[in-house]
């Protein structure tokens, strides 16, 4: 199944156009660290409307496992007050920021699990986005439960996640940022 994932910069959407080009699912950027997107209700609402499954994400800023946690209550919190029940495509904890990736491994795997943990904690499926190289050269993966999935971001003719790590669960492979629909530009990933 094909996958975008939608954020503040994706306002004015054509959903059947979308439908139309083969997007059969969505990810919402519902927050970056603990304050909410804008539009985090109107996506999942337009999805939902739609019958396509959907997902959560949060663009991390945390630098503590505290701070995690906090992020995760928010996410949590703000799809309760949503109303749909859980996201069928899961939470994603979005690991990139330079603030949080430019800590030592074992603090970056930390921060993670906590954020995971407290969805898990709340009846939540969570796993982490990352682009390969954050993955494999930032946190220690292995260290985490093997249940988490991972959605990794790999704009290449093919996704080497599991050359890496094989007995691991890929949900999703985001292969492009430049799939165009109306003359707009969105994330495209092929989802397992």
């Amino acid at each position: 199944m094909l996958v975008t994932d939608l954020s503040d910069w994706n306002d004015h959407i054509n959903w059947s156009h979308l439908i139309a080009a083969g997007v059969g699912g969505a990810i919402v950027k519902i927050s970056e660290g603990r304050s909410l997107t804008q539009l985090h209700g109107k996506h999942i609402a337009g999805a939902e409307a739609r019958g396509l499954p959907w997902g959560a994400y949060c663009y991390t800023h945390a630098q503590t496992t505290e701070r995690a946690r906090e992020e995760a209550n928010r996410v949590i919190e703000a799809l309760n007050a949503l109303g749909y029940g859980t996201p069928p495509l899961g939470i994603w904890f979005d690991a990139e920021a330079p603030e949080v990736i430019g800590q030592g491994r074992d603090d970056v795997t930390a921060i993670c699990s906590a954020f995971i943990s407290e969805c898990n904690a709340a009846g939540y499926s969570a796993g982490i986005y990352a682009s390969l190289s954050t993955i494999t050269d930032c946190l220690n993966l292995d260290d985490l439960a093997d249940y988490v999935p991972v959605w990794i971001a790999q704009y290449a003719g093919a996704c080497d996640f599991h050359d890496y790590f094989p007995s691991r669960i890929l949900a999703g492979w985001q292969y492009t940022d430049s799939f165009e629909i109306d003359g707009r530009k969105y994330d495209l990933s092929e989802w397992y």
